[in-house]
């Protein structure tokens, strides 16, 4: 494995990182709303689309892993 697939592997698990705390920084947020009685559609729009990007990024990262040889 090449430096350079390394950095992007890591790179792409930063950002997975990064976007599971906004998700769940957001799952907090609609279930504090929720509980005071709140309207929470536009904060649940927002949890399905981080919850959409969560998928494009670990679909992005499991691109690079499909390219490591077995055995490697």
């Amino acid at each position: 494995m090449s430096l350079s697939w390394i950095e992007a592997l890591a790179a792409a698990n930063e950002d997975i990182i990064a976007c599971e705390r906004r998700f769940h920084g957001q799952c907090a947020l609609v279930f504090e709303r929720a509980a005071e009685g709140q309207d929470t559609a536009k904060d649940e729009m927002l949890l399905a689309s981080y919850m959409t990007s969560l998928n494009l990024l670990r679909a992005h990262r499991n691109s690079f892993l499909m390219e490591v040889p077995l055995g490697a």
